[in-house]
């Protein structure tokens, strides 16, 4: 997560295309050592593509992760359930076919 939240901060302050180096500096300004394989690999991935609509994409999912507390867990699982019970013209699934039980953070990356 800090490799892809590293690349968009470089977006973000004006970084078109982020290179190794750039993620590189903005991990380390924290002390933290980075894996240029990880790097390599989110630099291929997001490479070209607009981050503010990938946000929007997924923000629907990051509605579904439960936030750590029971109490935010369980209110969680009654909206979803809510959510999930179908309808004459809804088959309870999502459009790409998926329940909602099975969240990626791979998203970013289709």
């Amino acid at each position: 997560m800090r490799y892809v939240a590293a690349y968009m901060l470089a977006v973000m302050g004006g970084i078109e295309n982020p290179s190794v180096d750039d993620l590189k500096m903005i991990i380390g300004s924290v002390g933290i050592d980075s894996d240029n394989e990880k790097i390599n690999l989110v630099i291929s991935k997001l490479k070209g593509k607009n981050i503010e609509e990938l946000v929007l994409k997924s923000q629907g999912l990051l509605a579904s992760v439960c936030g750590g507390s029971e109490s935010t867990c369980n209110e969680t699982e009654v909206s979803r359930e809510d959510k999930e019970k179908p309808n004459d013209e809804d088959d309870g699934n999502d459009s790409d076919g998926s329940d909602g039980s099975n969240v990626s953070f791979g998203l970013l990356f289709d």
